[in-house]
């Protein structure tokens, strides 16, 4: 293989994690005319194959042909790589969406595993919103209770205390739901495999 095209090859990872969100394919990348490599990154990272219509969208808008045939075969061999047990599992735990990309046999495990994964990951979340209002109630208790220090009227006082026991008690009930997700201050995530 041509030094310019290990090259291309190697800039590929990069170049697709600084475009995700922007831009399907640079220029660049449309000149590289990669196809097959670029089919199995995009596989391998359970794109569908709706991406190569995208790809050839754009790269057409660079006057560049798209094989998509060379890109299709790629794809093929990237899937097989993303469509693992293991893989599911991780792509659930990070939250990642799923394209549906997994066929055959494989697919079932796949799909499992995922779902076992993002039930990790929802709860995660679930556990981290909870502990982010348990620390704003908390913080909301240290102003009132400054504020308490500076009342002025006895009717002010009796309304920040009554603020304080309402907080004080959310932060208990917060306490409460946080047991469920494995305890105050440290989540779980056995108890959702």
């Amino acid at each position: 293989m041509q030094p310019w095209k290990i090259l291309a090859l190697l800039s590929i990872p990069t170049a697709l994690a600084l475009t995700s969100g922007c831009a399907v394919i640079s220029e660049n990348e449309c000149q590289a005319g990669l196809w097959y490599e670029r089919g199995i990154e995009d596989g391998a990272r359970g794109r569908s194959q709706a991406t190569v219509y995208e790809i050839a969208q754009k790269c057409h808008e660079y006057g560049v042909r798209t094989d998509t045939t060379a890109w299709m075969r790629g794809h093929e061999e990237g899937v097989e790589q993303y469509c693992t047990p293991e893989n599911g599992f991780v792509v659930g735990r990070r939250g990642r969406d799923y394209e549906g990309v997994c066929t055959g046999p494989t697919a079932d495990l796949f799909i499992a595993n995922y779902e076992r994964g993002l039930a990790v990951y929802q709860a995660e979340q679930q556990y981290a919103a909870l502990a982010n209002r348990y620390e704003d109630a908390e913080r909301e208790v240290y102003r009132i209770e400054r504020a308490m220090d500076d009342a002025e009227s006895k009717e002010e006082l009796r309304a920040l205390r009554s603020q304080r026991r309402s907080l004080l008690r959310e932060m208990r009930h917060l306490e409460a739901e946080m047991m469920r997700f494995g305890g105050f201050g440290a989540f779980n995530p056995l108890l959702f495999y």
